[in-house]
């Protein structure tokens, strides 16, 4: 298995307006749910990986063990991302207007 460096959360895609404003290209929606996805694929890829093990296949556990560390990094990661957005939503609910 080869770990992307492109695999990390970075944000890239953003683009200069003619005023000289910052306009993100990618909105938070959809860029959440990409890296969701990235992170479902590499939980299902890890599972692959140790169901491949534990059935005796040619399978390097190094490997093995790299997939499941990145998987775990970014379920954790992805955890904390969503509790820093609930403790925003639920800041915002308690101003007073």
């Amino acid at each position: 298995m080869k770990i992307n460096p492109g695999s990390s959360i970075q944000i890239k895609n953003f683009e200069y307006l003619q005023n000289g404003a910052l306009k993100n290209k990618l909105d938070f929606k959809n860029f959440l749910l990409e890296k969701i996805k990235e992170i479902d694929h590499s939980q299902k890829e890890a599972q692959k990986m140790l169901e491949a093990l534990a059935k005796g296949e040619d399978i390097d556990f190094s490997e093995v063990a790299l997939a499941i560390s990145k998987a775990d990094l970014n379920f954790k990661l992805l955890l904390r991302i969503r509790n820093k957005v609930l403790e925003a939503y639920q800041e915002i609910m308690r101003m007073q207007i």
